[in-house]
């Protein structure tokens, strides 16, 4: 018994955090925004060491599970927490505003989609999850401009109320048809029926969806890319890491664990979405002028080959999709950071047109910023070319030529987008000056920087070695 209540110190961190936090803000009335997320970064990093140390230890073990999968999925979200929350403190007290919502928020979502991860029963994650999701709620009302997202916050709303009968009907079908909640049990039932219904397909298909729209996989994803646009930047910096790599480590913990016996039907369903996602993603981002829009449909697209790696659950396609998740998280992660540097006279920017000129005012952001863009591109020599390379050798060795052509097409859409942005930055008139750029932002950026110059010198970690070290974790 005292095992099992040791174990669950990480999330008991967390939820100190949020006390501490609130006992701060009642009898602390000056507390700076940089004492909430002092507190935050903290309690995260506390639990993040924890759950290594109790990486196999369990508590309530029906229904949460910790294993070195999900101890590997927290820690990799944990660490994106973290350096999300080190840039998001520079907006808050640039604007010198309370970050006590954010940060409350964000301690909250983090306990919640940690136990989303290790959840053994699908009532228990869908659970953690719709409260994880509708916390959302709180990081779009932070500061928005009232007739931008007002509409927004209706369409969110009514989304997840879709997303949710989806759900509840995708179990209420489950349990019509005698199927356990449990994961093991589940996966058990479904192996031993021979031939499975429509209903059997259906039940399966609507919590598949339920995740998809959560992870915003097409066509599904509408409400991100809104999300985004009116979201301020350590909101769209968080949503853009955190959850995401929470929600794709849930999907495949599903898909293997729980329906995996009926996979060979629900291959196409989820090939489908990832190439649509593909597609989608490298479209949208051409046609839009907002900046952190422009890259939700980035998100897209990369999550989309992530997807369809991973769609043949076999060991070869898990590690490229790992390497591929990898590589575009690092990119995309050097693109947020940069977007700090982004601000005019104490605003940040975030439309494309008010990169006028750039270069000449803050080189060594503009030169990172294109280092990032040619990665995400998948370009050599970078770090993208890694991830791209993997996913194209992955796909000739399966035969899929044909997904090979639309995700090249879909590169070169998605290079169009690009070049818009360092033609405006490196070839258009400045039509005004920058704002002193922060030290921390140049310091994330030089680390930055330096994993992807190791990686470039040194690919042979992502390459092979990672390759054993996954396939012991999985």
């Amino acid at each position: 018994m005292k095992a099992y209540y040791i174990s669950m110190l990480p999330e008991i961190s967390l939820v100190l955090g949020c006390l501490i936090m609130m006992l701060t803000a009642h009898f602390r009335r000056t507390a700076t925004p940089k004492t909430y997320f002092t507190i935050t970064k903290i309690v995260i990093f506390l639990s993040m060491i924890l759950s290594i140390i109790f990486y196999n230890q369990s508590f309530f073990p029906a229904y949460i599970k910790n294993t070195p999968y999900t101890t590997a999925s927290k820690v990799l979200m944990d660490i994106f927490a973290l350096v999300s929350l080190y840039l998001g403190c520079k907006w808050f007290l640039n604007k010198n505003r309370s970050s006590l919502s954010f940060c409350l928020s964000a301690t909250l979502s983090v306990l919640l989609l940690s136990l989303s991860i290790s959840a053994q029963n699908l009532l228990v994650m869908f659970g953690c999850l719709n409260i994880a999701f509708l916390l959302n709620l709180l990081f779009i009302r932070l500061y928005p401009a009232e007739e931008e997202s007002a509409p927004i916050i209706k369409r969110y709303i009514i989304g997840f109320i879709l997303m949710n009968i989806f759900c509840i009907s995708g179990l209420y079908l489950m349990h019509a048809n005698g199927i356990s909640f449990d994961f093991a049990a589940a996966k058990k039932a479904y192996a031993q029926i021979t031939n499975p219904s429509f209903k059997e397909y259906l039940s399966v298909v609507l919590i598949i969806i339920a995740i998809f729209y959560m992870l915003g996989i097409a066509p599904f994803h509408f409400w991100f890319a809104n999300v985004q646009s009116v979201s301020i930047l350590p909101v769209s910096m968080y949503l853009s890491f955190i959850p995401p790599v929470a929600y794709l480590s849930i999907l495949i913990n599903v898909l293997y664990n729980v329906f995996y016996p009926l996979y060979d039907t629900l291959h196409l369903f989820v090939t489908g979405c990832a190439v649509l996602s593909v597609l989608l993603g490298a479209v949208g981002a051409n046609g839009e002028n907002n900046l952190k829009k422009m890259f939700s449909y980035v998100t897209l697209y990369n999550l989309g080959a992530v997807l369809l790696c991973i769609a043949d659950f076999n060991a070869k396609g898990i590690f490229t999709g790992f390497v591929c998740l990898i590589v575009y998280l690092l990119a995309l992660f050097g693109i947020y950071t940069v977007f700090y540097s982004f601000k005019r006279k104490g605003e940040y920017l975030t439309e494309i047109s008010s990169l006028s000129g750039m270069s000449n005012i803050i080189p060594y952001a503009s030169a990172s910023f294109l280092i990032f863009l040619v990665s995400l591109l998948g370009t050599p020599p970078m770090l993208g070319f890694l991830g791209k390379l993997s996913i194209i050798n992955y796909l000739i060795v399966q035969g899929s030529y044909v997904f090979i052509s639309l995700l090249l097409m879909a590169t070169l859409l998605m290079a169009y987008a690009f070049l818009n942005i360092i033609k405006t930055i490196y070839f258009d008139a400045s039509e005004g000056g920058f704002d002193r750029v922060d030290k921390g932002v140049y310091i994330c950026l030089t680390i930055n920087l330096l994993l992807v110059i190791i990686s470039i010198l040194n690919p042979s970690y992502l390459l092979h070695d990672a390759e054993p070290l996954l396939t012991t974790v999985l």
